[in-house]
């Protein structure tokens, strides 16, 4: 075996040990963020191992006249404990599995990135967000970090979400997704939305709907997933506004504290808003300013609170009476 093989040999091994974690729960997300990040070549075993644990996993919910009978299936479990090895091995290149690997887009600091990945399905992601695919006849979108617009067209194929703990299925409509730690925090953006829960949903508003079943969620409502509950409450016209904006390069204020602006500016910023009187952050704010340039919000803060913006030498600029 030359150098090269074991090195691959070796990648996909850790890479199955850090999706064994992760289909446990058990894995640091952090760190696994930071070894798939640290060389192109882990990002590349991690992607080719999902790719063919996905097709493993379509494969088996065939119908059975449908599978080869010349080579049996592997279990998700023994590609795990091989260390990937059947996917070293050629396994991904079979004809029943064809390789089908995550796309992946990160965006940083004030980015801002719209994208079609397959017919029906609109992705626009938002500054410092990483977001990956598989498209097919079983598509799939994993927000792993920051926060995206997804949209299905009505009649195009669903698309399973994940993120963090938290999962449901998008039939149709448009869906704001933001990751808030295990957390996937959802909101009906245009018109309704029909998903389909993996879990029971708990509805505000309204009868609870059913695992598994199409749920009409109307526009108006936030949906928050995660990994024990999925709950449906109503959001009012400024919250949905303000969680819009940013498709638009805006800050849309109504009633927001200064604290949330601040907080929601940064995301923007390589040089950071800093509050410096915490009494100031409870202050109730409205507006409409662009999130690439706080000139005129630091220019309204001072004409109706008499909050001074001041500029330290490392950029930070900060907030005081």
């Amino acid at each position: 075996m030359t150098s090269g093989d074991t090195s691959r040999q070796t990648l996909m091994e850790t890479a199955a040990l850090w999706q064994a974690q992760l289909d446990s729960g058990s894995a640091d997300r952090d760190a696994f963020e930071a070894w798939r990040a640290a060389d192109p070549r882990h990002a590349a075993a991690f992607a080719r191992l999902s790719g063919v644990l996905h097709q493993i996993d379509r494969a088996k919910k065939a119908h059975p006249a449908r599978r080869p009978v010349s080579a049996p299936l592997p279990s998700r479990r023994r590609v795990l404990m091989t260390g990937g090895g059947l996917a070293a091995a050629g396994l991904a290149g079979a004809v029943f599995l064809p390789s089908l690997a995550r796309a992946r887009v990160r965006t940083d600091i004030g980015d801002h990135k719209r994208l079609s990945p397959g017919y029906g399905l609109n992705l626009d992601i938002n500054t410092l967000s990483t977001v990956s695919w598989i498209t097919g006849d079983e598509r799939q979108v994993w927000l792993e970090r920051g926060e995206m617009a997804i949209t299905v067209l009505a009649g195009a194929p669903p698309c399973r979400i994940t993120g963090g703990k938290g999962r449901l299925t998008l039939v149709s409509g448009t869906l704001n997704a933001r990751l808030r730690g295990e957390t996937l925090d959802l909101m009906v953006m245009d018109g309704d939305c029909v998903i389909i829960p993996d879990r029971t949903p708990v509805v505000e508003t309204g009868p609870t709907g059913t695992v598994g079943q199409p749920l009409t969620v109307k526009a108006g409502h936030a949906i928050m997933a995660t990994g024990t509950a999925i709950r449906v409450r109503p959001v009012n016209e400024g919250d949905v506004e303000f969680t819009a904006a940013w498709r638009k390069g805006e800050l849309i204020l109504d009633g927001q504290t200064l604290g949330t602006a601040v907080d929601e500016y940064n995301r923007y910023l390589k040089n950071h808003i800093l509050i410096a009187d915490p009494q100031l952050e409870s202050l109730r704010l409205g507006g409409r300013f662009d999130t690439r340039n706080p000139d005129d919000f630091l220019s309204a803060l001072n004409a109706g609170f008499g909050i001074h913006a001041v500029r330290e030498p490392n950029g930070a600029i900060i907030l005081t009476k």
